[in-house]
């Protein structure tokens, strides 16, 4: 039996991504009136190009993380803007070594290097650790809702899964 499960998370706007769209509504708005004013034969391309440019930057705010689980190789991949998608973790469910709940801090020895596929404030989150042939031991925060758990728990060894 194959298994395919596919899951979206959509990660939460913060303050300081707030900040961020006013910031560039200000700059927008800023270039635009200097270009009005200074510019005024080529103001409407300007003001066209402005207005792309600041679109095309609010859109790149958005972010989204897809689980992707086909049969025992899960893929997390980085979707910008609803339109363009960057694989960022692939690796086989059988190299998990530990699963556990994330309790919103991280461990001192694993938060350098970990990676966060959800909100950090979730309270679904599950720290995973997995290390494949050759190299070295990685981890990362997902939020899978139930389906997805259950889909990862048939790959993992029973004592895993009961973490999930």
């Amino acid at each position: 039996m194959d298994t395919f499960v596919e899951q979206i998370v959509a990660i939460k706007r913060t303050w300081k991504m707030w900040m961020a769209y006013v910031g560039l509504a200000l700059v927008a708005i800023a270039i635009m009136a200097i270009a009005i004013w200074v510019f005024t034969p080529v103001s409407i391309v300007i003001v066209a190009l402005t207005f792309y440019g600041t679109f095309k930057l609010y859109s790149m705010l958005c972010i989204e993380y897809e689980y992707i689980i086909t049969n025992s190789t899960m893929d997390i991949d980085k979707i910008i803007g609803k339109s363009s998608r960057k694989r960022v973790l692939s690796f086989d469910l059988t190299a998990v070594q530990r699963v556990e709940k994330y309790t919103g801090k991280l461990p001192p020895d694993v938060s350098k290097g970990c990676f966060f596929a959800c909100n950090p404030d979730d309270n679904n989150a599950f720290l995973v650790y997995y290390k494949e042939e050759g190299k070295a031991q990685k981890n990362f925060v997902f939020a899978p809702n139930e389906r997805t758990r259950t889909a990862i728990k048939n790959f993992l060894p029973r004592h895993l899964g009961e973490n999930l």
